[in-house]
Parts: structure tokens; C-alpha cells; sequence
């Protein structure tokens, strides 16, 4: 490699470390999933606590829907791939809005005061396969919280080089949450985009492209507890006759699957070996704006 390019690799990786660290010490933006459940307790003489869990399915499929496209692999690419000798490492900054004013935002996170745009941090590498194929691996992390995720994509242009045509190309992805301790989370989806890549002075590159994602969102909770300040295992009363005595504050919520239609427009500005780039995307429920810059060998 050379020594610029060995150099420029090197920044990246320092500030990706620098920017990863900065928000180590705040969890405001953490999840609390056991608020969506609400122990009811029994109208009886119990010595302890009896009752069971009242558990808020809506809540917890609406924030897994918005919490998976704040995650979701970003595209911040045309349609075009890198050649079967090209290699990429790019570094994203990206913000998701949310309606921070939904009750299930405002339950959820650790400090109960969501803002309206959640920042994440994103690290992409990508590799250039033969017969217009190209293979990625992405890293996002959720600012102000302990979760990121970890994937990885694979594209194939079906029409790429041609003078007078645009490049095509679709792409399949799939990351998984880490680092949350209520939450499972999955995404996996296909996209289709088109671009147009146009040379200006000879010197620089400019590719407009746009395309629709359709993002396959799949959550589950790990064993929650809705009534933490007692200490006691589970229990079931079998003959309740008496005045019931079931304690039962544990429960989860099971694996649901959303399907969500995006829609993403943005554009690439290539400069000898670095490239910079600007994206939107467009969803029923949160919308983001993201900014790349990195190096193409």
C-alpha cells in the first residue's frame, strides 16, 4: 500500500476509535423494555406480592420498528461497484429523526427524555469481486448508548460502464444489535438503485443515484421484570380458591417481524483516491440524513 494511502487508512481508524469513546461514560439513549410491562397486583390478602404482568405489545413492535431503521445498514453508494481489484474504507456520520413525542420513545429510553434525532457512527468496507460483485462489511454505533451493530452486504450490478446507460444494481444486507440487554434485533433487506457517474475537468467524478429498500425488521425482548424491588423467583398458586397467590413479574415479548418500504436518494463526489458523500432516506416513520467520507484504492 502506499505511504499516503497507509496514512490516510490510519486517520480513519483513529477517529473511529476517538469517536466510539467519546460517549462512553452517558447512556441516556440505553433501553429500558421492562416499562412496557406493568405488574398488576391482586385486590387479596396476599403476605407478598401477587400479580401478573400487563406487558405493551404495540409499544414494543413500534420501537423495534423505529430502533431497526436507525440501525439498518446505510447505502451511501451509487450503483456502480469498486472493479474486482477496487477496496473502500469509508467513515459515516448520520442522523435518524425520530417522533420523539411518541409515548413508547419516552417510556423506553434510559432517561426518559429522547431527542428528536439520534446520532450513530457508521464504519464501511467494502471489496471489489469479479463479474461486477462486491461484498461489505458495516459497523454502526448508536451515540449515548451501549448498542451498536455489526453486518454486511453484498451487491451485484446488473449494468454498469456503459457510456449512455445508467449503472443498476441490487444489493442484499443484514445486521444484528449488540450490546442492549432487552433488546434482539435483526435486519435484513434487498434495495435496487440506479446512478449516473459524470466526469468533471477530468480531475473529479460526480454520481447521483436513487432506489428503494424494502428493510425486514425482526425483534424479540430477552426475560424482562416488571417489578424488580422483590427479589423472589416466579410463582404459580394451582389452587387459587383461597385468594390467589401467583407472583409472576417475568415476562418477554416474542419475536415479531415488520416489513418497511424505504426509499433513499443521495449523491457521490469522487477526488482522486477519496470520496464524499451525501444521503437521505425516506420512511413512514423516521427519516435520515447521512455524510460519508473515505478513500477508494
Amino acid at each position: 500500500m502506499m505511504p499516503k494511502m497507509q496514512r490516510v487508512f490510519a486517520v480513519l481508524v483513529v477517529a473511529l476509535a476517538t469517536l466510539s469513546a467519546l460517549p462512553a461514560s452517558a447512556a441516556e439513549n440505553d433501553l429500558v423494555l421492562s416499562r412496557f410491562g406493568t405488574f398488576q397486583r391482586f385486590q387479596n390478602d396476599c403476605t407478598n406480592a401477587c400479580g401478573v404482568v400487563e406487558k405493551d405489545t404495540d409499544a414494543f413492535r413500534a420501537l423495534a420498528r423505529d430502533m431497526g431503521q436507525v440501525l439498518a445498514p446505510r447505502f451511501l453508494n451509487p450503483a456502480e461497484t469498486l472493479g474486482e481489484a477496487g477496496f473502500a474504507v469509508n467513515l459515516m456520520t448520520s442522523l435518524s429523526f425520530i417522533d420523539n413525542e411518541a409515548d413508547y420513545w419516552q417510556t423506553a429510553v434510559e432517561d426518559q427524555d429522547p431527542s428528536s434525532s439520534l446520532f450513530t457512527a457508521h464504519l464501511q468496507i467494502r471489496k471489489g469481486l469479479p463479474f461486477s460483485f462486491e461484498l461489505a462489511a458495516d459497523m454502526a454505533y448508536l451515540f449515548a448508548s451501549e448498542m451498536f451493530s455489526l453486518g454486511s452486504h453484498v451487491k451485484w450490478a446488473l449494468n454498469e460502464g456503459f457510456y449512455y446507460f445508467p449503472d443498476i444494481a441490487v444489493r442484499g444486507t443484514v445486521n444484528t444489535l449488540l450490546g442492549s440487554e432487552d433488546l434482539n434485533l435483526i435486519n435484513a433487506g434487498w434495495d435496487i438503485s440506479i446512478s449516473k457517474a459524470f466526469d468533471i475537468s477530468g480531475v473529479m467524478s460526480l454520481a447521483p443515484y436513487a432506489g428503494y429498500q424494502q428493510l425486514h425488521i425482526i425483534a424479540s425482548s430477552r426475560l424482562l421484570n416488571a417489578y424488580p424491588q422483590d427479589p423472589r423467583p416466579p410463582q404459580f398458586d394451582d389452587d387459587p380458591s383461597d385468594g390467589n397467590e401467583t407472583f409472576s413479574p417475568e415476562f418477554v415479548f416474542s419475536q415479531n417481524h415488520e416489513a418497511i418500504n424505504r426509499f433513499f436518494v443521495g449523491t457521490r463526489l469522487n477526488v482522486w483516491i477519496m470520496s464524499f458523500s451525501l444521503e437521505g432516506v425516506l420512511a413512514d416513520n423516521v427519516t435520515q440524513l447521512t455524510l460519508s467520507g473515505g478513500v477508494d484504492f
